[in-house]
């Protein structure tokens, strides 16, 4: 079995806690052990990696990762409508360059071509291309439930709830065998200008939705800005809710009552992106300034009340491209007040626990698996050093090495 041993490492083991020097052993593509100093006889035919007193993190979990939008560091594309067969190579392009970034492990915000997802899901899994641990998601069912990438965000009103078109969505989009299914349950302003407030689907059709998730063993995400989105999403046990952005009081109550089985995505990400880089002033009604400052008010209070909120910042649009995901963490200290170490956290112990794998991803701690970054510099004291990715001097997925030391 191959092994690897870590040596003069400050070990910043995903729990929060202060970083500790420590010797880590890999086994196979598992964390063996974690120790002061390992005995010989169980490092004697490991590779040797000399930290040089740099920063030893568990992998990186992006929570609301889009691998289909088609623009990275590498390439932009304002497009967006490039045949499928062209997308299929963008995703496995996207997913490269997040593991290239530290980011070992993503959990979809959804892909208009699901099976793109979940044949990508696959060849990251059996190792054969360089990507993250997968969750794939579904296209974001819409009101009406149009067909993917046509949002007008109409509204309920006006229209019969037709919840049986909603359970037949969850049902297709499972036995396509993706692990998310995704529901535009209010607008998005950013996209139709001042929808983001209007609810999207009916109590009756979540509810539907619900049932068919747990028939199916599939889990459910919420695009929810709207605050009786948010409240429709906890009310039916959908588990991560994006954005989170206008909630009120009764909202945060019922995502308090429920922070033991749901996650909070509030972006920053797109919105930092949409306010300083899109090429243009915002238009009034695309509510940018609007959803920056309410989100600036709503996380600190989220994570005041123990919910936990995870990182994940809507990347891959030509101005918020794929490899920027780690602002998220700048983002979460200079917008949210997080300590680094609380940013830290969201992106690896909470990064685990989305990820359905918190017995095994997001700690460095023996038996869980060996997904690692070798960062050099202390990111508990500058935080932007994770998004110079010649920063990260060793990422290793699966107990192997994507990228090793020079």
């Amino acid at each position: 079995m191959a092994s690897t041993l870590f040596v003069d490492v400050q070990v910043f083991d995903g729990t929060g806690q202060d970083p500790f020097p420590a010797q880590v052993l890999v086994e196979g593509n598992r964390i063996a052990e974690v120790g002061d100093r390992i005995p010989r006889d169980r490092i004697a035919d490991a590779q040797v990696i000399d930290g040089r007193g740099g920063t030893l993190l568990p992998g990186l979990v992006d929570a609301h990762a889009h691998l289909g939008f088609g623009s990275t560091l590498e390439h932009l594309s304002r497009r967006r409508d490039e045949p499928e067969e062209e997308k299929v190579l963008l995703v496995a392009h996207a997913g490269r360059v997040l593991l290239d970034h530290g980011i070992t492990s993503a959990y979809s915000g959804g892909n208009r071509l699901p099976r793109t997802e979940t044949a990508a899901r696959k060849a990251f899994a059996e190792g054969w291309m360089p990507g993250p641990r997968l969750k794939a998601a579904s296209w974001e069912g819409s009101a009406g439930m149009v067909e993917p990438g046509v949002y007008d965000f109409p509204g309920v009103d006006g229209r019969a709830s037709d919840p049986d078109s909603v359970a037949r969505f969850v049902t297709g989009m499972a036995e396509l065998g993706v692990d998310i299914v995704k529901l535009s349950l209010s607008g998005e302003s950013a996209v139709v200008q001042g929808t983001s407030r209007i609810v999207q689907f009916t109590d009756d059709e979540v509810a539907a939705a619900s049932f068919m998730a747990q028939k199916h063993g599939v889990w459910l995400t919420a695009h929810a800005h709207a605050a009786e989105s948010i409240k429709m999403a906890v009310r039916h046990g959908i588990r991560a809710v994006y954005h989170c952005t206008f909630a009120d009081e009764e909202a945060l109550d019922l995502l308090e009552a429920a922070r033991d089985r749901l996650f909070v995505a509030p972006t920053p990400g797109i919105i930092h992106a949409n306010l300083y880089e899109a090429g243009s002033e915002p238009e009034p009604g695309m509510e940018v300034e609007a959803t920056a400052a309410a989100v600036r008010q709503v996380v600190p209070e989220l994570a005041r009340r123990g919910i936990r909120v995870v990182p994940g910042g809507d990347y891959g649009f030509a101005w918020n491209p794929v490899g920027r995901n780690l602002r998220d963490l700048e983002l979460f200290v200079d917008w949210f007040g997080f300590t680094p170490a609380d940013a830290l956290r969201a992106a690896t112990r909470y990064g685990g626990q989305i990820m359905g794998m918190e017995d095994e991803l997001g700690l460095i701690r023996p038996g869980f698996l060996a997904d690692l970054v070798l960062v050099d510099g202390d990111p508990l004291e500058e935080i932007r050093i994770l998004q110079d990715r010649h920063r990260l001097t060793v990422i290793m997925k699966d107990g192997k090495l994507h990228k090793a030391p020079v």
